[in-house]
């Protein structure tokens, strides 16, 4: 259902990802798993992509580009990215499951959890649903984990004894010919 990479980033890029990103004053509340839920509860989060114009917004830190560059390693060469993100989950702020893109086997989504420390305890696992299962992928500092945008997922957030937020980079992913069908316009990668 998901794959790991343990310690897909090295030391330098996770204090990268520390300093630019997590420990920065960027964050904003807003972000919800799955907009068509009542009531709606939001998350913190913070956007590094322009999905209307595929490409970085302005003033993205150096380290998301990278992880970028070595996220885009891992799918077909006919996809194209489409999002690039962090977001974070206070206790009590777990997000909704939901998917990514509706169909499946035609776009691709990586989680990288970039907290510095965690404790099993602190919970914050992302849970998949299958037909009729359940699977967890536990947070651990530095995995990766990627799957197929329409499997049913969710956030979950820490658990009460924690006191940090759980942090996480999304990217995703998407077979360019199921994107121009999807937004009835011409798109590509852009080089």
């Amino acid at each position: 259902m998901f794959k790991q990479y343990h310690n897909f980033i090295t030391d330098i890029e996770h204090v990268d990802i520390l300093t630019q990103i997590v420990y920065q004053p960027r964050w904003q509340f807003g972000q919800t798993s799955d907009d068509t839920i009542e009531p709606n509860y939001p998350m913190w989060f913070q956007n590094f992509y322009n999905h209307k114009e595929f490409k970085f917004i302005e003033n993205t830190p150096p380290i998301i580009e990278t992880l970028a560059n070595r996220f885009e390693e891992l799918y077909p060469e006919d996809y194209m990215l489409v999002r690039v993100m962090a977001s974070a989950n206070t206790f009590g702020l777990d997000g909704d499951y939901h998917t990514d893109w509706p169909h499946p086997g035609v776009s691709f989504t990586g989680v990288l959890y970039t907290d510095k420390e965690w404790d099993r305890n602190w919970g914050g696992e992302t849970l998949f649903a299958g037909d009729d299962q359940i699977i967890a992928s536990e947070y651990e500092p530095c995995k990766l984990v990627t799957f197929d945008s329409s499997i049913p997922h969710i956030g979950k957030g820490p658990q009460r004894r924690c006191k940090e937020m759980r942090s996480i980079l999304a990217f995703q992913a998407v077979q360019v010919d199921a994107l121009k069908e999807r937004l009835k316009i011409k798109v590509g990668k852009s080089t």
